[in-house]
């Protein structure tokens, strides 16, 4: 309905085929020649069928893509390609045979599958139940069951060639030949025969509107029969846009285009009215050849896309027609700088300043421009007057038109060949005017006063000058300077009081005044100034021209063309400092002619009474209709195109596997929209690296830098050139596979790496601290074996000399009390003798580096003094322990065997340890009389601390002591301590776990 308004409007304004846009491209633009066939599937893809084979556009690029196998010798020129209504591309070849591609990507071939071999399919149709027919030179055909049968005699029609097969809006089908005209009703099983007086010769064209065209050599005419019932109209649904191409093409607007022109290249014609006679059709076209830009007088079959767009395949390339927002007024020769005002009613009129007598004129402008006679001057400022006359000067004169007279009038003497800058009446009815190259002036009674003897004012020429509704004047200077003058007041405001648009050539008074200029837009709050932004900033300089339509919305012209932005947004940006605008853009690509004029005359944009706005730009003047402005409401279809990595291109698929070191990549994209692919706006993101959405702009690659292995997924989305965003888009999963350093399995075994280096390390250090405290020990056990050596080859000795000397004195004694006092003072020094000798033992014993040989060794001492029978066993390996805990555990056992031999009166002594791969267990038994339970109850006797000592040490060790006592069975002591913290950790304690488990294994 959107594109039906607009064509109305477009009608009304007579557009003709030069008031369209119109972009070629030829080979030197990527595109085949001899395009004989088009169609676009519904995924937006046009697709070409050339000579040279079967391609695709986007709207941008022009891709070869070859349906048939590598191997295959079969000509690759194209007679036919079809989109049907499920999305499938139906291609017919020139030499026979015919191939599908299936909207999955399916690709399926028929050479020629049930067609005559070697002919060529010349056209495809699609009934309303979905069913694919071909018509050839030879016949129609029907596909059944993958192959094509012929539809004669079966279906009700003559084996004979036929003119034409057009699908009507109710999915009914048209044969007209020369055995006459069929019908296919939706759903039936055979034609049947019509009589509704079509020529032989004639084709049949479905419009917009859902109605039946005949076209023969006598005329284009709607199909009306009287021997048909009469059925309601039902519009071309889109579906039935863009299935296949043809010599004609009926447009979306009402009117029918034209391939094979008498003249060269194509034409465009209005359809005749339903209820008009054919007679009454009058010869109305509308040309354009190569000498208006077509690629060539030579053209070959037209198309109009689901957008609305005509396409035109020629001999040379492709020529794309859209059409266009802003329509161009054509004068009848070309004019620039245009003076424009409307006046009391709301037409508008516009003189120009190209300084060219023989041109320069006054204008009526409307649909055409009319011009008014009565003026050669050129115009560079005008303005409407309280009493509805306009008033217009230029580089000689200055005048004032009311009912077609023009009427000369004074200017001051001092600027006779000045060009006039502004004019503009304050509220007391002063008028005001500013010049090129000098000041302003105001006219005082009949005296032109400089500056309106208000020396206030710049002394520059002010660019622009209006009044506001309080009958203020405001004049914008190129000194980056407004200047506001209320009666004899004037205020001077620059970049001190925020202002910084550069050169002021527009101001728009308001609530919020609007001031633009050069670098920028500003609006005005009664004290300041505060520059507004959009969310591209180069559109809003250059600004010769503001305007605020009945909607409120603003109208800008700057150096990017027409400007338009919501009213909501401009209320948005006059409360929000940093919000920045959305905006419409009317450019060259809708038909803008070029920039808005700058310097004179002023303002570029006004607008008239009908609501249409008039762009006053470089190259002629533009028109905009508001109420009619076309509107594109489809998202854009998107597709990923390729993945580049490398020099390899990989197609799109589910899920792409790429090879290790892949860490640079191009993902190429496209969005599937015709008419202005240029402004389509993408924004995509890298599942695994991206955090937020990038938005590259129009551009169509992504391009990724240093990734890592790993699994990502690549998603785009596009906006096409009216906003409208198709948010699904599309995706892409891959994976880079990663180097043996980038494998998990490597990490796992530089972590295990790292651990064991650790542990390693943490061995050394123990080792070197198992060592040093070896060392300590060796030292002391040297010192306790020098000592015990001293003590037994001096001490003892000398002890043991002593008493002989005594012994022998006592005996030349008498007997009597002295003798028996140095008898027993012997006695005591022969217990001490022993003790002394019992105590070298213990030392020499204790210095032994093996916890076995020890404990045996002080066994065998203690039990060759006398005393009762000693036992020793060990159980398992001896491993090598560590010194500390081999100490603490000969001093506990030194001190149970010492405490057996001394004090229980056993017969036999034994000791025992037991080496297992958790623990190591002492144990010291005897067969004596025992320990009395109040003893053990208090953990000693009174005074003593060897069974307290023994408990302390063992639990110094994190061990565990145990002393088990029966009456008349003797004593058990056993200490338990882990084989973690006994044995020693170091190489040797490894080489044993190694030769467990080897023979464990």
């Amino acid at each position: 309905m959107l594109g039906l308004s607009r064509g109305a409007s477009a009608a009304s304004e007579a557009t003709t085929l030069h008031d369209f846009h119109h972009t070629a491209w030829t080979q030197k633009d990527g595109a085949p020649a001899g395009i004989w066939a088009m169609a676009q599937t519904l995924d937006g893809w046009l697709w070409l069928g050339t000579a040279s084979g079967l391609y695709r556009f986007d709207g941008i690029s022009f891709e070869h893509h070859d349906l048939l196998p590598p191997e295959s010798t079969a000509s690759r020129s194209i007679s036919a390609v079809f989109a049907s209504r499920s999305g499938d591309l139906w291609v017919s070849y020139s030499f026979g045979g015919t191939s599908t591609l299936r909207a999955s990507g399916q690709v399926e071939h028929m050479l020629p599958g049930g067609l005559p071999l070697g002919v060529p399919v010349d056209s495809f149709e699609e009934d309303g139940t979905g069913r694919i027919w071909a018509e050839t030179p030879q016949g129609l055909y029907f596909l059944e069951q993958g192959r094509w049968q012929p539809a004669a005699p079966r279906w009700g029609i003559p084996g004979s060639a036929s003119n034409t097969l057009t699908r009507d809006a109710e999915g009914g089908l048209w044969l007209v030949g020369e055995a006459g005209s069929f019908l296919l009703k939706k759903g039936a099983d055979h034609f049947e025969r019509v009589e509704p007086g079509i020529p032989s010769e004639a084709r049949l064209w479905l419009a917009a509107d859902g109605r039946l065209w005949v076209h023969s050599a006598a005329a284009l005419r709607p199909f009306v029969s009287e021997r048909l019932p009469e059925r309601p109209l039902v519009p071309r649904a889109d579906s039935d846009r863009g299935w296949s191409s043809s010599t004609q093409a009926f447009d979306q607007e009402g009117s029918v285009w034209h391939a094979f022109c008498g003249t060269g290249g194509i034409c465009r014609e209005p359809l005749v009215a339903p209820e008009a006679p054919a007679s009454s059709r009058r010869e109305v076209r509308d040309g354009f050849a190569e000498k208006d830009g077509l690629t060539t007088d030579s053209s070959m079959t037209l198309l109009e896309d689901r957008e609305g767009n005509i396409w035109v395949g020629t001999q040379l390339g492709l020529d794309r027609f859209r059409r266009n927002d802003v329509r161009t007024v054509r004068f009848p020769q070309s004019l620039i700088y245009f003076a424009m005002t409307p006046d009391a009613t709301g037409a508008l009129w516009s003189g120009s300043a190209t300084q060219d007598p023989s041109i320069d004129r006054w204008w009526r402008l409307d649909s055409q421009p009319t011009l008014v006679p009565g003026l050669e001057e050129d115009i560079t400022a005008t303005f409407l007057d309280r009493d509805g006359a306009i008033l217009l000067a230029g580089s000689t004169g200055f005048w004032r038109f009311i009912d077609g007279r023009f009427e000369p009038l004074a200017r001051p003497p001092e600027e006779a060949h000045q060009r006039v800058q502004a004019i503009v009446r304050d509220s007391a009815g002063r008028l005001w005017m500013s010049f090129r190259a000098s000041t302003v002036y105001r006219l005082d009674g009949d005296t032109w006063v400089r500056k309106g003897h208000l020396a206030a004012l710049p002394d520059l020429p002010p660019a622009r000058a209006v009044n506001d509704a309080q009958g203020r004047l405001w004049f914008g200077y190129t000194s980056n300077q407004v200047a506001i003058v209320e009666g004899d007041r004037v205020r001077i405001y620059s970049e001190a009081e925020g202002l910084r648009t550069g050169t002021v050539t527009a101001i728009l008074p308001g609530e919020a005044t609007l001031v633009g200029g050069a670098l920028g837009l500003a609006a005005f709050d009664g004290e300041r100034f505060r520059s507004l932004s959009t969310t591209r900033p180069d559109v809003l300089t250059g600004i010769t021209g503001l305007l605020r339509a009945k909607d409120g919305s603003l109208w800008l012209h700057g150096h990017a063309g027409g400007v338009h932005i919501p009213a909501e947004a401009l209320q948005r940006a006059l409360v929000e400092p940093d919000y920045r605008m959305p905006f419409e853009l009317f450019d060259m690509n809708d038909g803008m002619p070029g920039g808005a004029q700058q310097v004179r005359p002023m303002p570029s944009l006004v607008e008239s009474g009908d609501g249409r706005l008039w762009f006053a730009c470089t190259n002629g003047l533009g028109v905009i209709d508001p109420k009619n402005l076309h509107r594109n409401p489809r998202p854009p279809p998107v597709e990923i195109r390729s993945l580049i990595a490398g020099d390899s291109i990989h197609a799109p698929a589910t899920s792409l596997q790429l090879p290790p070191r892949t860490r640079d990549l191009r993902i190429t994209y496209s969005a599937l929209t015709l008419g202005m692919p240029e402004r389509v706006s993408f924004r995509y993101r890298l599942q695994g690296l991206d955090d937020t959405w990038q938005d590259p702009g129009s551009r169509r690659e992504a391009i990724y830098t240093n990734l890592g292995p790993g699994t990502y997924r690549f998603q785009v989305i596009a906006a096409n050139e009216d906003g409208v965003w198709n948010l699904e888009g599309d995706s892409l999963s891959f994976e880079i596979a990663p180097t043996f350093a980038q494998s998990r399995g490597f990490i796992v075994l530089c972590a295990l790496a790292a651990l064991l280096t650790l542990w390693c390390l943490y061995v050394l250090r123990m080792w070197q601290v198992t060592r040093r405290l070896r060392m300590r020990l060796e030292e002391r056990h040297s010192e306790r074996e020098r000592i015990a050596r001293e003590l037994h080859d001096t001490l003892l000795q000398d002890i043991h000399a002593l008493m002989l000397h005594v012994h022998l004195a006592m005996s030349r004694m008498p007997e009597g009390a002295i003798r028996d006092d140095l008898q027993r003072t012997l006695d005591r020094a022969d217990g001490t003798l022993v003790e002394g000798r019992d105590r070298i033992v213990a030392l020499r014993a204790a210095s032994e580096s093996r916890l076995d040989l020890a404990l045996q060794t002080l066994g065998t001492e203690l039990s060759g003094n006398g005393g009762p029978d000693f036992r020793f066993s060990v159980q398992g390996d001896v491993p090598e322990l560590d010194p500390l805990v081999a100490d603490e555990l000969y001093r506990i056992g030194r001190e149970a065997l010492c405490n057996a031999y001394a004090h229980a009166q056993a017969r036999q002594v034994e000791v025992g340890l037991v080496f297992e791969s958790t623990s190591l267990r002492l144990h010291i038994r005897d067969d004596g009389r025992g320990i009395d339970a109040d003893t053990l109850g208090k953990g000693g006797r009174d005074g003593h601390w060897g069974l307290r000592g023994m408990r302390e040490r063992a639990e110094n060790l994190g061990g565990q002591l145990d002393i088990r006592c029966d009456p008349g069975q003797g004593t058990v002591i056993t200490v338990t301590v882990s084989a973690h913290r006994a044995w020693l950790r170091g190489a040797e304690g490894w080489r044993r776990l190694v030769r467990r488990l080897l023979r464990h294994g």
